[in-house]
């Protein structure tokens, strides 16, 4: 920058002293062509003020100097010749001449000069580093660009050799570089140069040589353009595609590279690797020899149609490995276009799916086996998601609901096909599972248009994180048959029970009829009594009046034992109502208190007052009392010593009273404890193995347990529970 503001100064004080030399020199001349009688033609040394003018005057400053040399010749001939005609006026034309010809060649040779300056300009605004030397490799011209690109200006730089310079690297040596420029008078090349900073740069160089006209070299014009940071980016670009193609080649997948014209022209090392071919062999259309021969047609049919098409496409095939399995290959492509639209290439890849495909088959035989199974269960599943009220079923659960498959469920559908009387808890139930995340289960009817009605059991739980959305898995099945199965079995179990009822008091007739004589004796005594009061010949009636008033009681009495064996013989079905547990074991020892008399068995109760009512069937509790009073006490029909028979009602847990007999007998052998409530299994000669199997039944239909259990001495012991009433 201070060379450029020095340049204008030096140049303004060139032109004002050649001003003032050519002013001086014209002035000169004027006084000696004028005042001195030489003879000569001294004016055409004007040509010399001519020509200095053209040095430092534009076209118009040399024309103005011109006509005023002009004028000044002319006056200096007027002066000291006049209008005389002789030799004089022939120097003065010739003179003036003169000054007219060097000023068109001054005028010219500005233009020519102007024009090389301008061309010079030009260089000098180009972007490129124009250096130009001689043949000894001296700089004679150093462009504005490589003032710019090397740091060096051009005073710096004229006069130096560029090699030393910029310290230049050659991709040759220069011997042979200069070779080839001389023969062909250009060279083209990449060089490294070093700045003024030190910094290196890479250019594109190319070198020209001028010859003269005898065609010998004169000098040399190199051109650098700097490509550092081409370069950089080719290394960066070529490190990238090296990267590239290793991670091409590692990956696990095959890639594949298609030529607009359907011409294979790239596969990767996994794939070749394999396949087991060469790239030569795999190129072109030679891939399509690894797919399995009933695949390669859909293969090569799916692929020309996307080609076609423009759009990506994908296929599924089996390739040939180098040791001859098949393995299944999921095969997918893109177009890459160019910046009009136009497709350049295809890419693609070839994906393992073997493991998929094998998992998919499971799943689908998994599937089929699942549907054939909720088939011939009547199970189908399904789940429902909260938020957004979806529903999916199974095949099965459709035929359940009878609904068609392709409409959708939901869950109104579910109520209304639910029989109307039990709506009102599904719905409750519904609503509650939508706000709280629990397992549920449900058992209700479905009303079906044809008006037959199904039951069917339903169980689900919830899916996913306590946080997300609330969403139910769950399974229902069509328990119509069983249902139907519950209650023949419930009535031919209703039946036995029933034969049971009435086996068992015949066992016990002789309990009974002492039960009803007792009151049928006392009636007829105090009949007698009533009728000798009577027929006194003073009547007692008080006397009379009291066994009349006894006769009413001890009828009662004999209606009441009539009455519990007319309800334990009648067949009817059960009815569930709030019992005191002590007064069903009361009523039934009365019933078997002659049996236990025969068998000189002490019975002994130990009964808990002020328990709660429980919940149960006075008919049925009664027969599963007796049952274990008459197991019990034959049991102990063979014992010598001690018979004693032990009835305990106790609190069992906050939700069932329990009632145990416990005897002295034989016992029961430990590994025939639960086998004794098997239908048909006895201990007992002439048992028919149904009344342990039948207590059960009724004792878990009542929503308690019975078991037996080994006494730590002689006998064992029979205990039950049974529910209280619930709380409302």
């Amino acid at each position: 920058m201070e060379r450029e503001r020095r340049s204008p100064a030096r140049s303004f004080a060139a032109t004002a002293f050649l001003s003032l030399v050519a002013v001086a020199f014209a002035t000169a001349i004027f006084a000696i062509d004028t005042f001195t009688p030489l003879g000569l033609a001294v004016a055409v040394l004007y040509v010399v003020v001519v020509l200095m003018a053209g040095r430092f005057l534009d076209r118009r400053g040399v024309f103005l100097v011109a006509a005023a040399c002009v004028t000044l010749t002319i006056v200096s001939f007027l002066l000291q010749h006049g209008l005389t005609y002789g030799p004089s006026l022939a120097r003065c034309l010739v003179c003036l001449l003169a000054i007219v010809i060097t000023t068109f060649l001054a005028l010219k040779s500005q233009a020519a000069t102007l024009m090389l300056h301008e061309q010079a300009s030009l260089l000098d605004i180009t972007h490129d580093a124009m250096i130009a030397r001689d043949l000894n490799d001296v700089i004679t011209y150093w462009n504005r660009g490589a003032e710019q690109l090397y740091g060096w200006s051009r005073e710096e730089a004229l006069g130096k050799t560029p090699h030393r310079l910029l310290r230049t690297v050659f991709p040759v040596s220069l011997e042979d570089i200069k070779s080839t420029l001389l023969s062909t008078d250009r060279w083209e090349g990449e060089l490294v140069h070093t700045k003024r900073d030190g910094a290196e740069v890479v250019v594109a160089s190319r070198w020209s040589v001028q010859r003269d006209a005898a065609g010998r070299p004169a000098a040399i014009l190199e051109t650098n353009n700097d490509i550092t940071e081409r370069k950089i980016a080719e290394a960066k670009t070529q490190r990238q595609e090296k990267e590239l193609q290793l991670t091409i080649d590692t990956i696990p997948a095959f890639v594949f590279r298609i030529l607009p014209d359907g011409w294979t022209d790239f596969l990767n090392k996994r794939w070749l690797d394999y396949t087991g071919l060469t790239h030569s062999e795999a190129e072109g259309l030679g891939w399509r020899v690894v797919y399995h021969p009933q695949d390669v047609d859909h293969i090569v049919e799916t692929r020309r149609r996307g080609m076609a098409s423009g759009e990506p496409w994908e296929s599924e095939g089996r390739i040939r490995s180098a040791d001859g399995q098949y393995r299944w290959f999921l095969n997918r492509a893109a177009p890459l276009r160019d910046e009009q639209g136009n497709i350049v290439k295809w890419y693609g890849s070839n994906t393992d799916i073997e493991d998929r495909k094998r998992a998919e088959n499971a799943l689908r035989r998994n599937e089929a086996y699942l549907a054939e199974a909720q088939r011939l269960s009547l199970t189908g599943s399904f789940g429902w998601r909260i938020d957004t009220g979806e529903i999916s079923w199974s095949a099965e659960a459709y035929r359940i609901f009878e609904r068609d498959p392709n409409i959708p469920p939901i869950i109104d559908f579910v109520v209304e096909r639910t029989h109307p009387d039990d709506r009102g808890f599904l719905k409750r139930l519904l609503e509650r599972v939508s706000r709280n995340r629990d397992n549920w289960e449900v058992e209700h009817r479905l009303l079906m248009p044809d008006g037959s009605i199904k039951h069917i059991h339903v169980v689900a739980h919830p899916l996913g994180e306590t946080s997300g959305p609330l969403e139910y898995v769950g399974a229902l099945m069509d328990v119509t048959a069983e249902k139907r199965a519950q209650e023949a079995l419930q009535q031919a179990q209703a039946e036995l029970a029933h034969v049971t009822r009435v086996t068992t008091l015949g066992e016990l007739t002789a309990s009974i009829a002492h039960e009803v004589n007792q009151p049928l004796a006392a009636i007829i005594t105090n009949g007698e009594a009533c009728l000798r009061w009577l027929g006194n010949k003073t009547p007692n009636l008080e006397e009379a009046g009291g066994a009349v008033e006894r006769m009413i009681r001890d009828g009662n009495r004999a209606g009441e034992v009539i009455q519990r064996l007319r309800a334990l013989t009648r067949k009817t079905d059960p009815q569930n109502a709030p019992l005191d547990i002590n007064d069903v074991i009361h009523d039934v020892v009365g019933l078997v208190q002659r049996e236990v008399l025969n068998y000189r068995v002490r019975l002994r109760l130990d009964l808990d007052s002020g328990l709660d009512p429980v919940l149960g069937d006075r008919v049925q509790l009664q027969q599963v009392i007796i049952n274990l009073i008459v197991n019990s006490v034959e049991a102990m029909a063979n014992v010598a010593e001690r018979r004693e028979l032990m009835i305990r009602v106790r609190q069992h847990d906050p939700a069932h009273v329990l009632v145990a007999v416990q005897d002295s007998g034989v016992g029961i052998s430990p590994d025939q404890l639960d086998r004794v409530f098997n239908a048909f299994f006895t201990t007992k000669a002439d048992g028919m193995g149904m009344g342990l199997s039948i207590c059960r039944s009724i004792v878990e239909g009542h929503g308690g347990r019975l078991w037996a259990s080994c006494n730590d001495g002689a006998g064992a012991t029979f205990q039950f529970t049974v529910p209280f009433v619930a709380a409302s």
